[in-house]
């Protein structure tokens, strides 16, 4: 039996749908299990620890190789990304049973306009709705990776005095999702000195990275944009603590089980998109104007950004101090 497994992007997202291709694997442990996604994020599935097969989605934008990708004879394929490039794909590949889970875009963007009590619980949730459309009765799992064993090494050359590692995320992919960069620094300055902070982050975020760097009166270890995404999953794993923004190393860190520390902003948590992860604790101002956006945007659309700026850097000292305490 042949598996396809279709999720395109992005970072955070495909994390999400690792649980569900582990039970998939559970269910059908004779099958092979191929993944398509875009060439950035083929790490992350190696790091599925379920996946028999990667295909690179960019090696497929033609009709032609994706009826050789069709070849396959795929007896089932699940859309996890339910969009127009990831509809040509079911189409073309015409696979024996076809399942697509559904997004809930509608209430997303009925929350975010209309501000709405309604939750979504988790896009894990929504993920494992597939399983209900094959019959199948299975509990919601929370997504797990595991880093490459010849990368374990990389980090434990970062031991500072036997110092509590804080692998902090200043960046996100959309401005409003950032918590000031300056709030950050005073985090970093009031620290306890038995903790040192690792900056961690793309090579975009570089600039950002650095600024926070300058504004602190404290060593850091600077790595952001040094790091492969193998590499990363490897960084986030050797950190006690993690300290991000609503962004794809969030859902890394929810992943490997680490203790962490996630701060929303123009998101919201009610829009299914908080890391699961029992060790993580979840700040967001809950404002009326939350969530203004589904990703976040480039500026706030009131021009206040008080769902960043109400959050006081000693609540995520706080924060900090008593994920450090429950060791």
């Amino acid at each position: 039996m042949n598996i396809l497994i279709i999720r395109l992007s992005s970072l955070g997202d495909i994390v999400l749908t690792q649980s569900t291709a582990a039970v998939l694997r559970e269910q059908y442990p004779d099958a092979r299990l191929h993944f398509i996604t875009k060439k950035a994020f083929v790490p992350i599935i190696e790091a599925f620890g379920c996946i028999d097969k990667i295909h690179i989605w960019e090696e497929y934008k033609s009709f032609s190789k994706l009826l050789r990708l069709g070849r396959n004879n795929f007896d089932l394929v699940i859309d996890l990304h339910n969009k127009f490039n990831t509809f040509l794909i079911k189409t073309i590949v015409n696979g024996k049973r076809t399942i697509t889970y559904n997004k809930k875009h509608g209430l997303r963007r009925k929350i975010v306009k209309h501000k709405t009590s309604e939750t979504i619980s988790s896009t894990v949730d929504l993920y494992f709705s597939i399983f209900s459309k094959l019959g199948i009765s299975v509990e919601v799992k929370q997504p797990k990776l595991y880093p490459q064993q010849f990368e374990k090494s990389l980090i434990n050359k970062l031991k500072y005095n036997d110092k509590q590692l804080i692998g902090i995320f200043p960046g996100a992919l959309h401005k409003t999702k950032q918590y000031p960069i300056e709030q950050t620094a005073k985090v970093i300055n009031n620290l306890s000195d038995s903790f040192h902070c690792i900056l961690l982050g793309s090579s975009n975020e570089l600039p950002l990275s650095e600024k926070l760097a300058s504004l602190s009166n404290k060593k850091v270890t600077n790595l952001c944009g040094k790091l492969s995404i193998s590499e990363l999953i490897s960084a986030i794993n050797s950190m006690d603590i993690i300290l991000s923004n609503d962004s794809g190393p969030m859902h890394i860190a929810a992943a490997l089980r680490k203790k962490q520390i996630a701060i929303f902003g123009a998101t919201h948590p009610k829009l299914g998109f908080a890391p699961m992860n029992k060790q993580a604790i979840v700040i967001s101002a809950d404002l009326d104007c939350q969530p203004c956006s589904l990703h976040g945007s480039t500026s706030c659309p009131l021009d206040h950004f008080n769902c960043m700026k109400s959050i006081i850097f000693t609540e995520i000292i706080s924060s900090i101090e008593n994920l450090n305490s429950n060791r």
